[in-house]
């Protein structure tokens, strides 16, 4: 019987399918249309790669009867804001659809667990960045983004409530950590700084120290799902996944540093451009995962950020 993890060629997917093969679990990844081949190389284990749009009824029913699907960390998703709002509908079908299908079939198949990969984003009025959010906190949606994934939250917990599925919530934020490594905004300044200070090329921005978020290295992210998926129980419905942090655009400045010697580093005052397509919040906050999973997050900002710099020093060709 396998774990079924959708979006398996995203950022957290692909990095929950290595650490679930390698514990052992059978893993069915599924993706909707690109297939890196370099991406997963390195990847060891009993993996099978699928591709299905999840957002067609009949095509999640038909991959989840066609393999041995026993349970699913579903990470699938519209990723963020800047690519929800062009396209209202996709967001809607990607994130609320496919979230829908897969609940189903995972109440009519009796399924050991369903964990639904949430964001910090659906606390959008919770601007005071010094204040934690709770994992009981109420959430509060505007865009489209997060208004998706709370409607994803909804079902999630419906499911869990009314048909006595274990199925849980686990939010994240703002990760870091290979194999991405982009200059788009919606990732951070963690990706983008550090790529230019292993590359050697001094950065200027005018804006982006005070920008402040709860980064968390993308091995910490998966393995914090991983532990849920493969705890006995899950005693709660919402879970909590990062340091319980924020830190600045500083404190990544100064970890990049760290990490590379000599980096050529400088931000001016201000928040953008990641403030462009996101509101900053407090960060996510609570001790669920310790409770009930004896989880935490294992690296610090520096660690990850060192962590990333060695990855991409050795991976120079996925570096990109």
């Amino acid at each position: 019987m396998a774990l079924l993890v959708t979006g398996a060629m995203g950022h957290v997917g692909l990095e929950i399918v290595r650490q679930a093969a390698a514990a052992g679990e059978p893993v069915v990844a599924q993706y909707r249309t690109t297939f890196r081949d370099a991406d997963t190389r390195g990847v060891e284990g009993d993996v099978s790669w699928v591709s299905c749009d999840l957002s067609d009824p009949a095509a999640a029913e038909a991959l989840c009867f066609q393999h041995p699907i026993r349970g699913c960390i579903h990470s699938a998703a519209v990723s963020n804001e800047k690519y929800a709002r062009p396209q209202p509908l996709r967001a809607t079908q990607s994130n609320v659809g496919a979230t829908s299908n897969l609940l189903d079939v995972a109440r009519r198949s009796a399924w050991r667990r369903f964990l639904f990969v949430s964001t910090g984003s659906v606390f959008q009025n919770a601007t005071d960045i010094s204040k934690p959010i709770l994992e009981d906190a109420q959430p509060s949606v505007s865009n489209i983004y997060s208004t998706t994934k709370y409607c994803g939250e909804l079902l999630t917990r419906m499911y869990r409530s009314q048909f006595g599925l274990s199925a849980a919530i686990v939010r994240i934020s703002w990760v870091y950590g290979p194999p991405l490594v982009t200059e788009d905004p919606p990732r951070g300044p963690v990706p983008a700084l550090l790529k230019a200070a292993v590359s050697g090329k001094p950065i200027r921005l005018p804006s982006g120290a005070d920008f402040a978020a709860s980064f968390t290295y993308v091995n910490d992210v998966a393995a914090g799902l991983v532990a849920a998926w493969r705890a006995p129980e899950l005693r709660h419905d919402v879970y909590h996944l990062g340091p319980g942090v924020n830190y600045t655009g500083r404190q990544v400045v100064d970890a990049v540093r760290a990490a590379v010697p000599g980096a050529s580093l400088e931000l001016g005052p201000g928040t953008e451009p990641w403030t462009i397509h996101t509101r900053m919040r407090g960060p996510l906050a609570g001790d669920r995962l310790r409770r009930d999973v004896g989880f935490t997050v294992g690296h610090s900002l520096e660690q990850g950020v060192r962590a990333y710099a060695d990855w991409m020093r050795a991976h120079p060709e996925l570096a990109r």
